[in-house]
């Protein structure tokens, strides 16, 4: 009786596997939908929100609208039957585009398009490209924008190759509304720099360049370690907690680290350049520990202060100037995972730049406020200082 129960169990499958499938919707033909009506346009930057009336048919389920940009390129957007709006994206101009709209049933059938007129306002893209300034910085070039709707852009940044041919050396993602970045390692030498900015939609912008079209990089050396010092103010942490030392944060060795002791957070330091320097940037690098970073007693939120003349031994804040409140940025997110691109950033150290603006300094203070590993103490490997002496 078995046997035969299996016998009949791989006929049937056997059957099965014979029979050929064919794709077909769920739901049978029932012809053209009806179309939306009340159609209704709200323009907004780079395209438009729709809003509309859907039929009364219960085989519609949504509605698809479709356009094509100054590109060439087309587009679709989808929304359910449960939403009356849609938003249409993606334009750079501010003329008049015409957007048809169907709706679509479970059989997937489409409706009569209807026409409506959309007249957007001016694009996220033509917004931050306005706001773009490129400027000398040390080493090169410094390019700051403003992206105030928060649109998902990419920057762009050119200057010569040793050819003369321009270059790209350099492409930002960002959605912050207030964007900075420097390519640097240029002699001071007048060169052209320039900056593309683009969209999601294959859009982009003319090449912003400087006033003159090239600039002049001004000086910047890494600082000599051999004239610091980490300074003993009384309120100053101790760093030479379980292995760690003061000056093996700024002894050019990434295996080594500075620690302070636990219940130390915030834990301040301070640092004596051994010169008088308009400081340009600080790298800080992670302790690699358990052969990763992001993790335990590395520093994750500090503050930084500045001040030119020899510093009270009491460490008053009130003599110092905070230049900065900032935080090591991990390019994957918060999450516990760890790329190859953030191990890449950790073993390249953090750059924190400072304003142009910034008058010449010898002292830096730095107080680290939180850990990647939520501990009560924290564990810098290194810093390095850039900049030029005065």
């Amino acid at each position: 009786m078995k046997k035969l129960f299996l016998l009949i169990i791989v006929f049937t499958g056997a059957m099965q596997a014979c029979t050929k499938k064919v794709n077909e919707p769920i739901s049978p033909a029932t012809g053209k939908p009806g179309q939306v009506t009340e159609v209704s346009v709200t323009n907004v930057p780079g395209g438009a929100m729709i809003t509309y009336r859907i039929p009364n048919q219960a085989e519609v389920i949504s509605v698809k609208a479709v356009y094509t940009l100054s590109t060439g390129k087309q587009y679709e957007a989808v929304s359910s039957m449960y939403s009356n709006k849609l938003t249409v994206l993606g334009f750079n101009d501010e003329n008049e585009h015409e957007v048809l709209l169907y709706t679509i049933n479970r059989a997937q059938e489409l409706s009569d398009p209807v026409k409506c007129t959309i007249k957007p306002m001016t694009s996220p893209l033509k917004l931050a490209a306005a706001t773009v300034q490129v400027q000398s910085d040390f080493g090169g070039a410094r390019f700051s924008w403003t992206n105030e709707l928060k649109s998902p852009l990419a920057f762009e940044m050119y200057t010569p190759d040793s050819l003369g041919r321009m270059e790209l050396v350099r492409i930002i993602s960002s959605q912050v509304p207030e964007g900075i970045q420097a390519l640097r390692g240029y002699p001071p030498v007048s060169r052209v720099f320039g900056l593309v900015v683009k969209d999601n939609f294959g859009n982009r912008s003319d090449t912003i360049f400087p006033p003159g079209r090239q600039l002049t990089p001004l000086f910047e050396e890494r600082l000599p370690k051999n004239a610091m010092q980490i300074m003993k103010l009384a309120n100053d942490q101790n760093f030479t907690n379980w292995e760690g030392s003061d000056q093996k944060m700024i002894d050019d060795d990434l295996t080594s680290f500075g620690h302070s002791p636990s219940s130390s957070l915030p834990a301040p330091f301070t640092l004596d350049l051994g010169v008088t320097a308009k400081v340009s940037r600080i790298v800080l690098f992670q302790r690699r520990f358990s052969d990763s970073y992001y993790n335990w007693g590395n520093p994750r939120q500090f503050d930084v202060y500045v001040k030119t003349t020899t510093p009270s031994q009491s460490g008053d804040w009130g003599e110092w100037k905070k230049v900065m409140e900032t935080e090591i940025i991990k390019p994957s997110g918060t999450g516990s995972t760890v790329t190859d691109d953030d191990l890449r950033a950790g073993e390249n150290g953090h750059e924190f730049t400072f304003d142009l603006s910034l008058e010449p300094v010898r002292y830096i203070r730095i107080v680290v406020r939180s850990t990647w590993g939520s501990t009560t103490f924290t564990h810098p490997a290194e810093i390095d200082v850039y900049g030029e002496r005065k």
